[in-house]
């Protein structure tokens, strides 16, 4: 599904058992949300039970592409070794427009981003020796 790159730069978020699925599918090449068994609504970030009828999520593998909702560029060198200017985007997976991932955009210029940009999950391993490795998704021109 995605290209794996990997890059010791990023911050990683910390594991849990609840998220632990979310930041390590990549490994598989695969991206991964989970869906409310019920109502069939994907949900983001992960949780215990969906919020509209409280039954147990469960995870699916996605088609990996996506649309730009939303987006900004940052200027601010924030994180040492992450170069700016970078994207920020909101992207919904095609499989539900209602859903938002807060992302990053690469192999992108600002320039080139737009709403309804159609996008394709990439993954970047980060790995701090410590815990599993994580494979941030993010997302790429889908061109």
């Amino acid at each position: 599904m995605g290209d794996q790159s990997s890059s010791p730069s990023r911050p990683l978020p910390a594991l849990t058992a609840l998220n632990r699925h979310y930041w390590t599918s990549g490994a598989d090449g695969v991206w991964s949300l989970q869906r409310c068994p019920a109502c069939e609504r994907l949900i983001h970030p992960p949780t215990m039970r969906c919020q509209y009828d409280h039954a147990v999520p469960e995870w699916i593998v996605l088609s990996g592409r996506g649309v730009v909702e939303s987006w900004t560029v940052n200027h601010h060198p924030f994180f040492p070794g992450i170069p700016t200017p970078y994207v920020i985007a909101f992207v919904n997976p095609v499989e539900d427009p209602s859903v938002r991932v807060l992302t990053n955009l690469v192999e992108v210029t600002p320039g080139e981003v737009f709403v309804g940009m159609p996008v394709r999950v990439t993954f970047e391993v980060g790995d701090d020796g410590i815990d599993d490795a994580v494979h941030l998704p993010l997302f790429t021109p889908d061109r």
